[in-house]
């Protein structure tokens, strides 16, 4: 489908991602893979490889998980899957939230937790006027190689006619969501902005039989144009300086279950594109070091995947980021190795760069196998020292004996966390031995 048949909104979208210039005076872009899924409150499939395309052997830096109309009760059933899943490849799951059948999940390649750091997350609530969760908004932000960069999952109003509540839930979602990282207060203040989910924007003054045949034809193009989420954006009504890629995929709405056969029940829905995956950055230049970029690599969708009403949609990028980054503000003095059975000093400093580092006494440091997954599976940990950014000599805080009854011999390293459990310092892998 030539970029020429498609919506001005569209076409924005394949120039960005298609002719965009190389990555330059930035390091080694980023690769980002995202995966929108209304799940139609089914269980996961026995095998999650094809819609994270690991099949492939092309592993990117971070991954992020949206999903939509999660059964309540089973947050530990899809969860579990794709961090079994992605684990084996040595990855961390840096972050959850869930707002009712809304799930996001962060996931970062393990040797890049040294670089990052300021984990957020906050949902909003637009079903019933904002009264309940079953339509909203969840967000997981962070700071990544020097950029910061957030990840939004929704599911927006439903059916054909409701276009204008469509557009006040992103409004709510945009509106509600504040940070505490001085740089970034909203969502639309990171560098990288990437919006996906069950948007539910439909066909409009389209029929069934005039749908069918089109995708009977692969013709997208004629489809697109009758899109209300494009239209919108012509107008400027919503997803204002955001791009899209270009649409080379049948719609992924709305299938029977079990099959790739449109809506066969009495309602006959007409077939649209209502899982969408969008992005926005400013390309500022900062200095001569970095300036912001984002390509486009692939935007598809996946439909092997029968379990539910939606077929999942999936998108990749490469970010330029920083070439030479800070790492994060918590340093640990190198660690030999620890004896079970004694207590354990740990040494630290805070380096303070950009003036905006503020310890905590319900900050924490916590032991953790070296091939830990997510930071909720610590075996023991101590408190942090509150204000030790003050003190440039470094401070130091002591594991007591006991604190080791049910670690067994191994490899480990140590997390520095906040109360939330924000990533600020990662220690290097050290032994932990029986006294010899």
């Amino acid at each position: 489908m030539a970029a020429a048949d498609l919506p001005s909104s569209q076409v924005d979208g394949v120039e960005r991602s298609v002719n965009s210039k190389k990555l330059t005076r930035s390091g080694k872009p980023v690769g980002v893979y995202l995966l929108t899924w209304n799940v139609g409150w089914s269980p996961p499939p026995p095998d999650l490889n094809d819609v994270l395309s690991l099949n492939k052997q092309q592993f990117f830096d971070v991954y992020g998980i949206g999903l939509q109309e999660v059964k309540e009760g089973d947050n530990t059933e899809w969860v579990e899957a794709f961090t079994s899943t992605l684990k084996k490849h040595d990855f961390v799951r840096i972050k959850l939230r869930r707002l009712q059948g809304l799930i996001t999940i962060m996931f970062v390649k393990r040797s890049h937790l040294s670089y990052c750091t300021s984990f957020e997350s906050e949902a909003t609530r637009t079903g019933l006027g904002g009264w309940w969760g079953n339509k909203g908004g969840v967000s997981i932000r962070m700071d990544l190689f020097g950029v910061n960069f957030i990840v939004v999952n929704s599911h927006l109003a439903a059916h054909l006619d409701n276009v204008r509540e469509r557009i006040e839930d992103y409004g709510s979602i945009i509106d509600n969501q504040k940070f505490k990282d001085p740089d970034v207060e909203t969502i639309l203040d990171h560098d990288y902005v990437f919006w996906m989910g069950d948007l539910n924007f439909r066909l409009d003054k389209t029929t069934r039989l005039d749908a069918e045949n089109a995708i009977e034809r692969n013709d997208y193009a004629k489809l697109l144009l009758s899109d209300q989420l494009n239209m919108c954006r012509e107008e400027e009504l919503i997803f204002v300086n955001f791009k899209e890629g270009c649409i080379t995929f049948p719609p992924t709405y709305k299938f029977d279950p079990g099959t790739n056969t449109y809506d066969t029940s009495s309602k006959q829905r007409v077939p649209a594109w209502c899982d969408r995956i969008l992005w926005y950055s400013d390309d500022a230049e900062y200095g001569r070091s970095c300036r912001l970029q984002v390509k486009q690599l692939v935007y598809t969708s996946h439909p092997t995947y029968l379990c539910s009403d939606h077929k999942p949609v999936s998108a990749t990028f490469e970010i330029s980021v920083y070439p030479k980054p800070p790492l994060n503000p918590v340093r640990f003095e190198q660690i030999k190795e620890w004896q079970l059975g004694q207590s354990q000093i740990v040494r630290y400093q805070v380096k303070d760069v950009l003036g905006q580092v503020k310890t905590s006494s319900s900050d924490w440091i916590g032991l953790y196998k070296a091939k830990f997954v997510n930071f909720e599976t610590y075996l023991t940990y101590v408190s942090a020292i509150e204000g030790a950014e003050k003190n440039a000599q470094g401070v130091e805080v002591t594991f007591s004996a006991k604190a080791f009854n049910d670690v067994p011999p191994g490899n480990y390293c140590l997390c520095y966390l906040t109360k939330k459990y924000s990533l600020m310092g990662i220690s290097q892998v050290f032994p932990v031995r029986n006294i010899s």
